[in-house]
């Protein structure tokens, strides 16, 4: 699609596919080329929650794409369900993928308790060439790309580096079925999972910029009277009290849970109360570091030596600080392993934003070793099973599935956020009052940055306009 300026100073997505041969048809050289501009002009990004924009991935020269289908996250079921209805489109994207970044081999990562679906994509792969299955243990994180690498490829990334240093890409389910529909249409939607204390938990396909409020409705509405939310998976999610919190292109879901549940409790607690609390009750067990998922893969980094850091100040501060460079923000460590119920998670994450000020990073750590890691030799019994997260977390009364439910949801608003991937926010495209088609620019950015341009996602007026959303009104 290319850009027009059209009537009020809108800019359109005019379909080129009839002047164009299809992918396949295209030269090496030319596809290279063509198809992660596409991604770009597409807004196709991370949808599992990072947002990293998908034309980098592509434009990189790789040995594997892996596709991260072990959606780890409890109570998630929105990857399982687009691998049940859409699995072709994508194997679609996973094989342009390859194509793009000249990749030999393609394999889906996936659990291996998903056994009908299992049996299905098995199917699939031997149609496609050089593509394969892989099949995961039902454990947290097994969809952190560090541990999906070695899982699959037994391949160790480098400590602060990342998949592509050992030769792999890795793209979420979502990401390549939009890959897949990226000759033809823009994203303008989200699939999401819906779960918790709602009347029926589902997955659905939503317009991005709808508000969740608007997905607990299309969900049968609430089944308590004071609720609060999840927005993302239970581990890694941010708590929200306002569910007219707005569905984004990287949305996962949203987990409703009493204000009053355990695990709200905790994750909405601010970093003054946390660094109280592991001020004075941590006992330096090291139970946060013998079960993270990174330290197992050898990599420096040692949550409890985190948490020490809160009895001191000044350069001592510091180098205790600097085990938390490595953290991947799982949570296991604040929601499993500590026995205390402390927050080491939250202790890694405030260490790192203090050393980015001082403008420490890994690579100019004391502790970067300069060599590889090698995989801790006890790492497959430390492995967390989800079954066993989900009870520790509360959640086992709202561990159900979320079948998906074919609801074409028409609003009558739509905000879509001008920042909705890593790297410079968009600016606003259009003007005010103008009108909008489905799948026209809102938002763009310049060619030279790190982004990707944000779509309508209904058709209307452009309403409002601010720093943070385009507003569409029917």
């Amino acid at each position: 699609m290319d850009r027009q300026q059209g009537e009020g100073g809108q800019v359109r997505l005019t379909p080129v596919t009839c002047n164009l041969k299809p992918f396949y048809d295209r030269t090496m050289n030319d596809f290279a080329r063509e198809f992660p501009a596409r991604l770009r002009t597409a807004g196709v990004v991370g949808a599992g929650g990072a947002g990293f924009p998908a034309y980098v991935k592509a434009s990189a020269k790789a040995e594997y794409v892996l596709v991260n289908a072990a959606e780890c996250e409890p109570l998630l079921k929105k990857d399982q369900k687009l691998l049940e209805y859409y699995p072709e489109k994508v194997f679609d994207g996973l094989e342009l993928m390859m194509r793009s970044t000249g990749a030999a081999k393609g394999v889906v990562g996936i659990k291996k308790k998903h056994e009908k679906l299992v049996k299905r994509l098995t199917e699939i792969a031997r149609t496609r060439k050089n593509v394969s299955v892989a099949l995961l243990g039902d454990y947290y994180p097994a969809g952190d790309e560090h541990c999906l690498v070695y899982d699959i490829t037994g391949r160790l990334a480098p400590m602060g580096g990342i998949p592509l240093d050992v030769g792999c890409v890795v793209s979420n389910v979502e990401t390549l079925y939009n890959a897949a529909l990226a000759d033809k249409q823009p994203v303008t939607e989200k699939y999401i999972t819906v779960a918790g204390a709602v009347e029926k938990p589902c997955t659905i396909k939503v317009p991005v910029g709808i508000t969740y409020a608007e997905a607990i409705e299309i969900a049968g509405g609430l089944k308590i009277k004071y609720a609060a939310g999840i927005d993302g998976g239970p581990m890694m999610g941010k708590v929200i009290t306002d569910f007219g919190t707005l569905v984004s292109k990287t949305s996962g879901g949203l987990i409703v849970l009493p204000k009053d549940h355990p695990l709200i409790v905790k994750k909405a607690m601010g970093r003054p109360a946390f660094s109280r609390i592991g001020q004075s009750v941590c006992d330096q067990c090291s139970l946060c570091t013998e079960l993270c998922p990174r330290y197992l893969l050898g990599h420096s980094i040692q949550p409890h030596r985190a948490m020490r850091s809160l009895l001191f100040s000044g350069g001592g501060r510091k180098i205790h600080s600097e085990y938390a460079l490595l953290c991947c923000e799982c949570s296991l460590c604040t929601l499993y392993s500590c026995p205390e119920g402390l927050s080491p998670c939250e202790v890694c994450v405030a260490a790192k934003s203090d050393l980015r000020e001082m403008k420490v990073g890994f690579k100019n750590s004391a502790l970067n070793p300069g060599r590889a890691a090698a995989a801790h030799p006890v790492r497959e019994e430390r492995k967390v099973p989800v079954s066993k997260l989900i009870r520790r977390l509360g959640l086992a009364d709202y561990n159900v599935d979320a079948p998906y439910l074919e609801h074409e949801y028409k609003p009558g608003r739509v905000r879509i956020q001008l920042s909705q991937h890593i790297g410079v926010p968009c600016s606003a495209a259009v003007s005010l009052g103008a009108s909008v088609k489905k799948g026209d620019v809102v938002g763009d950015l310049p060619a030279d940055k790190l982004g990707c341009p944000v779509h309508a996602s209904i058709d209307g007026k452009v309403s409002k306009i601010n720093d943070k959303y385009v507003e569409i009104e029917r």
